[in-house]
């Protein structure tokens, strides 16, 4: 008799009439027969978690990714609002080596245990600081496929977390990694953290930051609130960002500056100007530069820029901070500086892409099902910005590096 009909001729019993024992038996029969119904109806529709049901691989638990639809407010305005308090991060609150990441945690723009998702990193960037939604994905995108899980949507903004566990069978090494792992995301060369092969990579060093406001007062600006030479300005960064690179070249045997790491580099001093400044008069002082590196907190009376900064905006400056002193990617090798082969794509942006997909995973390229929409997805909304066919340009990688 099949479960239905089973049904039928429960539901015509008449319950006065029965026994003491025998509406036990039924509620018995009932229970289990709920539980069955219940099962049979999930294993005959199985859906993906991002529609609403399950799908698990090694435990976890599949979640779809979808890129946003656009932002509706992209105006000027003043950050934290009253929502977003600072509160500091606990102890096992994820933090890692970006400055703009660990505030918009220390808020609530990000979750504040510093374990989140593509959309929430979008909707982070874009909310507090006005990120234009290609670059916001693109970057977004590359910190889920570098150093996440693509399989859950999860990455750490900071080290290794049980939150994010290692993609379905480890098909990228036995864990996630998190933004703080070296490589793939973070490398040499940061304006305020050594490189992995001097000790301590991750976290924000107090003696390279005096250096860095050492050049803010050779090479800075003035300001009728925080006094002369207290202005981050482009030739502070031309300045300061040349002599990070001599300094480590001449330090670091295992110096790592590739085309990709040196562009991402010299984006990341780009943001600074393009993303710190207060918007309402479009400077970093050494107030909100202390707020931001040190405290990692939103300045006071701080607001977002008036409009959207984009890829090109931040690569025309970044451009323009690494004219002053122009580099060839390479590497250290005995003490030597190595320049690396040119990968002849025909534009540096190309270029870049091309250097970012050589160190993401190449078993990427193999996985199926849920897990290649989501990785598709990504590869789509990284490359975007650099105008390259994803499907053409795929990871080539050592898994686990």
């Amino acid at each position: 008799m099949g479960l239905n009909r089973l049904w039928v001729h429960l539901i015509d019993v008449d319950l006065p009439t029965l026994s003491t024992t025998n509406r036990r038996m039924l509620t018995i029969t009932t229970t289990f027969l709920l539980a069955a119904s219940a099962f049979l109806r999930a294993a005959a529709n199985p859906v993906s978690s991002g529609s609403g049901a399950l799908n698990d691989i090694d435990g976890q638990r599949f979640v779809q990714i979808n890129v946003p639809s656009l932002p509706t407010d992209t105006s000027l305005k003043v950050i934290p609002d009253a929502q977003h308090p600072f509160v500091a991060p606990g102890p096992n609150d994820k933090r890692g080596p970006c400055p703009g990441l660990n505030t918009l945690a220390n808020h609530g723009y990000l979750p504040h245990n510093g374990i989140a998702s593509f959309e929430q990193l979008i909707y982070g960037v874009e909310g507090g600081y006005n990120m234009e939604h290609d670059l916001a994905s693109a970057l977004s995108a590359l910190a889920i496929l570098a150093r996440g899980n693509a399989f859950i949507n999860l990455v750490s903004i900071g080290g290794v977390s049980d939150q994010v566990p290692p993609l379905p069978g480890k098909i990228d090494g036995p864990t996630a990694g998190g933004l703080s792992k070296h490589g793939r995301f973070e490398g040499d060369v940061s304006l305020t953290r050594h490189d992995i092969g001097e000790g301590d990579y991750q976290n924000f060093q107090d003696k390279l930051y005096d250096q860095f406001l050492t050049y803010v007062g050779r090479y800075g600006g003035d300001s009728p609130t925080s006094g002369n030479a207290s202005v981050v300005t482009l030739r502070v960064l031309q300045e300061y960002k040349y002599h990070r690179f001599l300094s480590e070249q001449a330090s670091d045997p295992n110096l790592e500056f590739s085309i990709a790491r040196m562009i991402l580099s010299y984006d990341d001093a780009a943001f600074l100007l393009n993303f710190f400044a207060n918007g309402t008069e479009n400077i970093v002082d050494t107030d909100i530069l202390g707020s931001f590196f040190r405290n990692q907190t939103f300045p006071p009376n701080w607001h977002r820029r008036g409009s959207p900064g984009d890829f090109t905006v931040n690569q025309n400056t970044a451009a323009a901070i690494l004219s002053a002193h122009p580099l060839v990617p390479g590497t250290n090798k005995d003490g030597v500086w190595t320049p690396d082969a040119p990968l002849n794509t025909g534009s540096t942006f190309k270029d870049v892409h091309l250097n970012i997909m050589q160190n993401l995973a190449s078993s990427l390229n193999t996985v199926t099902g849920d897990l290649k929409t989501n990785v598709e997805t990504l590869l789509a909304a990284l490359a975007k910005p650099f105008g390259v066919d994803p499907t053409k340009v795929r990871p080539k990688g050592t898994p686990g590096q």
